[in-house]
């Protein structure tokens, strides 16, 4: 079972627990007017994993959604470091850093081997 699987599992038992009441660890904050809605969340490279993308030139974020700058693109022939995984714009995103050119960011999981990263940040 992915680590993925049974945090949704816990999470679930939780709210069972506490009769359906589940308090947030973090609020979600607007970006403020005319701002981008970029955010880099923290990661570590703590249970580091490898892949790759599933096609090539991937955009490489600096943070886990499409608002946020293009660093570099990944190629399926790159070798990437898989750090860690959010939830981010549309679904989970993984840390990485492209062994090939030394690029760290964002992809989104759906275009990484495997759904990139298996540890949440």
């Amino acid at each position: 079972m992915r680590l993925r699987t049974k945090l949704a599992a816990v999470a679930l038992g939780a709210v069972a627990a506490t009769g359906g009441v589940v308090m947030p660890t973090t609020a979600a904050v607007a970006a403020p007017a005319g701002a981008s809605a970029c955010w880099n969340p923290s990661w570590s490279t703590i249970g580091s994993s490898s892949g790759g993308t599933t096609t090539n030139y991937v955009n490489i974020r600096t943070g886990p959604t499409t608002d946020c700058t293009s660093l570099g693109q990944a190629q399926m022939s790159h070798s990437l470091r898989y750090d860690c995984w959010v939830d981010g714009q549309n679904g989970t995103w993984s840390h990485v850093r492209d062994n090939t050119t030394g690029v760290s960011g964002w992809i989104k999981d759906s275009l990484l081997r495997n759904n990139g990263a298996p540890y949440h940040c």
